[in-house]
């Protein structure tokens, strides 16, 4: 009586799976359950997420943001930022005085380098700082 091989190696296992998985897809509606609703559910879900939570959208951007620029700083109040966040005005932007990624210039995401300014003028803005004269 032969034993059952108790170690399966990584590449076993990975044709197991994939073994399985495509028996799942050869059963009748799995392969067009894969490829579409599944997918438009989910996308259209989080589509549905982002636009009814703007605010937390806009937070969690500058915040993924700054964090991979290192632009937030340790002592930073994450709490307050996200406050002035929350606050933002209708049709307004929170705007970085000295932006993140400046050509001469690089600011921190904290609370005294945050400002609402107006959605196009914003855009307009760009990148930009301008040294008061």
């Amino acid at each position: 009586m032969g034993r059952k091989k108790l170690i399966e190696t990584d590449e076993e296992r990975r044709l197991r799976l994939r073994a399985a998985y495509n028996r799942w897809l050869e059963k009748p509606g799995n392969k067009e359950k894969k490829y579409t609703s599944d997918k438009r559910y989910s996308s259209a879900s989080h589509k549905r997420w982002r636009d009814s939570n703007k605010d937390k959208t806009r937070l969690k951007s500058a915040n993924e943001r700054a964090v991979r620029l290192q632009r937030l700083p340790v002592w930073a109040d994450k709490e307050l930022i996200k406050e002035f966040y929350l606050n933002c005005p209708e049709g307004y932007h929170v705007d970085h005085v000295i932006p993140l990624r400046g050509k001469l210039v690089s600011g921190l995401h904290i609370l005294n380098n945050l400002q609402y300014l107006p959605a196009k003028e914003n855009i307009s803005k760009g990148n930009s700082f301008e040294l008061a004269a």
